[in-house]
């Protein structure tokens, strides 16, 4: 059962968190992002998950600004642990290297916290680059917050979320069983979940993030997210998918008439080419995370 917390002022102290991975190119402007916020951070903590590409030397210019925890390459579970441990916010705020919050991102999720059972409040994440793929990657809510199936909040995405700290660590944090992202927030979140809180979303907080260029980046996240949908399933058994994975494989590439359809109701808002494209990756990104599904239970054999 939830214990009662303390309910967000404006004067709450929230602690954000950033793992990032040879991110040279984009921590910069997350950071800018963060120290633009009309709720000022109580602390931002980049933890700089082994980076090889000079991550560590951008952050400089930040000085006493911005905490760098440097650690040995662990994925974005460690590292959002690593930086979790290390808040003295009440709240922690979690981002990736690659988004770029919109100034009033923290006021908005804060407002979130309306109850005392509310653990945790996500919001929605959307592109910052132009482009079809970009405009599908929206178009599905890739990383919207999930629901289950009776439409409440499963679980957050961490590029976008808040949580109360006192109930992530009550919960365990993430699990670090997860080298690669995909996996590790549904579980955190059904561990939240069973603890008797509740997770929310809200609209009005936005992040907007550099989603993936090519066909081929694309799908590859997607059987990583299979991948970590094995591991969550084998913590969670109630989360195993059913039947015969590769049949289903098998099946959804096969279904041309299915694409067929989808290019039909996809024409009259996007036009033609971008219809067949997006049908296309309809056509190939579950068969991509059911293939990361069977890799997951392969490398477990």
């Amino acid at each position: 059962m939830a214990t009662s917390l303390t309910q967000p002022k404006s004067e709450a102290k929230v602690s954000v968190v950033i793992p990032v991975y040879n991110g040279s190119r984009t921590i910069r402007a997350t950071v800018e992002c963060l120290l633009r916020q009309s709720h000022r951070p109580h602390e931002i903590i980049v933890v700089d998950d082994g980076s090889t590409d000079g991550t560590a030397e951008v952050l400089k210019v930040f000085g006493e600004g911005v905490r760098v925890i440097s650690k040995p390459n662990g994925g974005p579970a460690s590292a959002r642990n690593s930086g979790a441990r290390a808040a003295t916010g009440d709240f922690v705020a979690f981002t990736d290297g690659d988004c770029l919050p919109d100034v009033g991102w923290l006021e908005h999720l804060l407002r979130g916290f309306d109850a005392p059972e509310v653990a945790g409040v996500g919001g929605v994440i959307r592109r910052a680059d132009e482009g079809p793929l970009s405009e599908y990657v929206d178009l599905i809510g890739l990383f919207d917050p999930g629901r289950g199936e009776d439409g409440t909040i499963s679980y957050l995405a961490t590029g976008n979320a808040c949580f109360r700290r006192g109930a992530l660590l009550e919960a365990g944090l993430f699990d670090e069983t997860f080298r690669k992202p995909g996996g590790e927030e549904p579980e955190l979140g059904a561990k939240i979940r069973k603890l008797g809180y509740v997770l929310k979303a809200v609209e009005d907080a936005v992040v907007l993030h550099h989603h993936k260029q090519t066909v081929k980046s694309f799908l590859k996240t997607m059987a990583t997210y299979g991948e970590g949908r094995f591991i969550f399933a084998t913590l969670w058994p109630e989360h195993r998918l059913s039947g015969d994975v590769r049949k289903e494989m098998v099946r959804r590439l096969v279904a041309v008439r299915t694409m067929l359809r989808q290019s039909l109701a996809y024409r009259p808002q996007h036009g033609l080419r971008k219809a067949l494209f997006f049908s296309l990756l309809d056509q190939l990104r579950y068969p991509a995370f059911l293939w990361g599904y069977l890799r997951g239970r392969k490398s477990l054999r």
